[in-house]
C-alpha cells in the first residue's frame, strides 16, 4: 500500500494535470438593489495569483426580469466571439499579456423590465481561466449574485374613515370628497398598504383624533413605494356648518337713551356730540342670541374725539364692526326743560327743572284727548322730541320719553325726561259705598219678602180654620132642626 502512494506522487510530479485552482476565483459585481425601469451595470472580474490570458464562461440571467443592452470589454480584454442577448450569454475573452491579481474582464449593462413581477433576480456565472504559457486551464467556482428589485407599488388596499371603508374606494382613485354631520368633531383615518415593502411618508400617514373645522378639511395620505415613488391620496371632509351667520345688532342704546340716534343694523358708523361726558354706557344687543358682542372702549371719555368699536361675532365666527365716533366737547349745553304741559289730562304735572322721571295715573279717555307739550328754556338752543307721537295707542304701564337736544342736533345722553302712565290701582270710595248701600237694601228687601210670605201663610191658616168652624156650626144647626 505504501508503494502505491509513492508511485502516485511520482506521477503527479512527472505528468501535471488540469486541476481546480482554489486561488483563482470569479466575482460578479452587481448592485444589491434596483428598481423597475432602471439601468444597471454588472461587472465580471477574476482574481488569480498566477498569470492568466484567457477567460471563458457562461453568464445566466432571468430574461423575465432583465433585458441585456450591451457588453463592454475592460482592461485590454478582447472578445473572441459575438455574444447573444439571450440567456445564457457565452463569454470568450483573451488578453495579450498574462495578468495576475484582480482584473475586471467585462461589464454587462441591463435594463430592469417595467412589468417584472418578482422582487429579486438571480445572476449566475460559471467559467474557466487559461494560462497559455503553462497551458493550464483552471475551472472557477460557480458564482451567484442576487439583485433585489424594489417594488414600485405605492397604492392602498383599503382606506377607512372612522372604522368604515370609504364609499367607492378604489386603489386607483386618489381623491375623495365626503360630507359629515356638524356634530362630527374628529376623524380617524386607517390605511392598508397594497405592498408591504411600501411605507407612508412622514407626517402623511394614517392618523386618529384629527380635529375637524366647519367646512372643508383637507387630508393627504402619501404612500412611498420601495423604489421611492410617491402616490398621494386626498380626502376632503366637509363638516356641515349649521351655525348662525347673523352678525347684526338688533339695538344699540347709549346711556339708556334709545333715541340718541336712529339705529339701523346696516349702518356701521355713528357720529354724535357730547359735552363734558366722562363715561358712556353701551348696551349692544345682537340680533342672534347665539352671537357675541365685544365692545372696545376706554375706561373714560376724553375731551375731543373718542372712537369705540363694537364687534358682533356670529356663531359661525363671522365679524361685523360698528363704530361710534363721539366728539366730546369741553362746553356746557342747556338741555333742560322749562316745563312739561299736559292737555286733556285730569292731573297736573308737578314739574321740577332737575327732576326727570314723572308718573301719572292712566285713564282710558287719555287715548283721545291727551296732548304733551314740552317747553324748552331757550328755543334758539334746544329742541324737545317726544318718542311717542301717536298718543292714541297709549296703554297703562307705558312710558313716554322726552329728549332734549341742541338746535344743531347735539344731544346730551344724560338728560332726558320720562312720564310713566301707571295703571289706576286706587280704591274707589264711592263705588264701595254704593255697593254697601245696595247690599243693605237687598237685605231689607229679602227680610220684608220673607215676613210677607210668613204673614200670608198665617192668614191662610186662620181663614181655613174659620171656614171649618163655620161648616161645623152649620151641621149642628141642621141636625137640631131635624130633631
Amino acid at each position: 500500500m505504501k508503494k502505491i502512494k509513492i508511485l502516485l506522487l511520482l506521477l503527479l510530479f512527472v505528468f501535471p494535470l488540469n486541476v481546480f485552482a482554489a486561488n483563482n476565483k470569479a466575482k460578479i459585481d452587481a448592485p444589491k438593489m434596483t428598481s423597475k425601469g432602471e439601468e444597471i451595470s454588472v461587472s465580471i472580474s477574476v482574481t488569480s495569483d498566477t498569470a492568466i490570458n484567457g477567460f471563458k464562461g457562461t453568464f445566466t440571467y432571468e430574461t423575465s426580469a432583465l433585458e441585456l443592452l450591451s457588453i463592454e470589454n475592460k482592461n485590454g480584454w478582447k472578445q473572441v466571439s459575438e455574444f447573444s442577448k439571450g440567456s445564457p450569454v457565452t463569454l470568450d475573452f483573451t488578453h495579450g499579456n498574462g495578468l495576475t491579481g484582480e482584473t475586471t474582464i467585462l461589464t454587462l449593462k441591463f435594463k430592469v423590465k417595467e412589468d417584472v413581477a418578482k422582487n429579486s433576480t438571480v445572476l449566475n456565472l460559471e467559467g474557466t481561466t487559461k494560462n497559455e504559457e503553462d497551458e493550464m486551464i483552471n475551472t472557477l467556482e460557480k458564482v451567484t449574485s442576487t439583485v433585489e428589485i424594489k417594488s414600485t407599488d405605492n397604492s392602498l388596499k383599503d382606506l377607512k374613515l372612522n372604522g368604515k371603508t370609504i364609499t367607492n374606494f378604489s386603489p386607483t382613485t386618489y381623491s375623495y370628497s365626503i360630507q359629515v354631520d356638524s356634530t362630527v368633531t374628529t376623524a380617524n383615518f386607517d390605511a392598508v398598504l397594497n405592498d408591504k415593502t411600501a411605507t407612508f411618508k412622514d407626517k402623511y400617514e394614517p392618523r386618529t383624533g384629527v380635529s375637524l373645522d366647519y367646512g372643508d378639511n383637507n387630508f393627504e395620505i402619501i404612500v412611498v413605494s420601495a423604489s421611492g415613488d410617491e402616490k398621494k391620496y386626498e380626502v376632503t371632509l366637509i363638516r356641515q356648518d349649521n351655525r348662525g351667520t347673523n352678525n347684526d345688532l338688533q339695538s344699540l342704546i347709549i346711556n339708556s337713551n334709545p333715541k340718541l340716534f336712529e339705529f339701523d343694523k346696516n349702518t356701521l358708523t355713528y357720529t354724535f356730540t357730547t359735552h363734558k361726558l366722562k363715561d358712556i354706557d353701551i348696551v349692544a344687543t345682537p340680533a342672534d342670541s347665539k352671537a357675541t358682542v365685544k365692545i372696545d372702549k376706554k375706561d373714560a371719555l376724553v375731551i375731543g374725539s373718542n372712537e369705540i368699536k363694537i364687534t358682533v361675532i356670529s356663531e359661525s365666527k363671522d365679524e361685523k364692526v360698528y363704530t361710534l365716533i363721539i366728539n366730546n366737547l369741553d362746553t356746557e349745553i342747556n338741555t333742560k326743560l322749562k316745563n312739561i304741559e299736559l292737555f286733556g289730562c285730569d292731573e297736573t304735572l308737578d314739574f321740577e327743572n332737575d327732576k326727570y322721571d314723572y308718573e301719572i295715573i292712566y285713564k282710558a279717555k287719555y287715548k283721545d284727548s291727551l296732548v304733551i307739550k314740552p317747553v324748552v328754556s331757550n328755543e334758539d338752543e334746544a329742541v324737545a322730541t317726544i318718542d311717542k307721537t301717536d298718543l292714541s295707542t297709549l296703554k297703562p304701564g307705558e312710558k313716554v320719553t322726552i329728549t332734549v337736544s341742541a338746535k344743531d342736533g347735539t344731544k346730551n345722553v344724560e338728560n332726558y325726561y320720562t312720564i310713566l302712565f301707571k295703571k289706576d290701582n286706587r280704591i274707589n270710595f264711592f263705588l264701595i259705598l254704593g255697593l254697601i248701600i245696595f247690599i243693605v237694601l237687598l237685605i231689607i228687601f229679602i227680610k220684608m219678602l220673607l215676613n210677607y210670605k210668613k204673614t200670608k201663610k198665617e192668614l191662610v191658616v186662620e181663614i181655613d180654620k174659620k171656614e171649618k168652624d163655620l161648616e161645623k156650626t152649620k151641621r149642628l144647626e141642621k141636625k137640631k132642626n131635624l130633631e
